[in-house]
This record gives C-alpha cells, structure tokens and sequence, in this order.
C-alpha cells in the first residue's frame, strides 16, 4: 500500500468516526437515563453513559 492511499483512508476512518461520536453524543442526550453502578460510577442500562460518582 503507498502512503496517499493510507493517509486518505486513515481521513475517511477519522470523518467517519467523527460522525459516530457525534451521533452517540446526540443519543445520550437525548436518552431518558435508566443508572445502575456503585458508589464510584454509574452507568445507564439504554445508552451506555457514565457518571463518574468519586475519583
């Protein structure tokens, strides 16, 4: 593989993979949250977000 055509797929992977963050952010704001953890962290059951609870 040259490396144009490496570079050029890494920048679609990183456009690509910047269009699944933004979909994921989109959906666990939108999510009415259902948390299950610990005294540390809490996780939803739908969307898969974490709060971090103690550091």
């Amino acid at each position: 593989m040259k490396v144009g055509k490496i570079e050029e797929e890494i920048n679609q992977l990183k456009t690509y993979l910047a269009v699944l963050e933004k979909s994921l952010k989109e959906i666990q704001q939108n999510c009415d949250h259902h948390f299950k953890g610990n005294q540390y962290h809490e996780k939803c059951i739908k969307c898969n977000k974490v709060n971090v609870l103690y550091y």
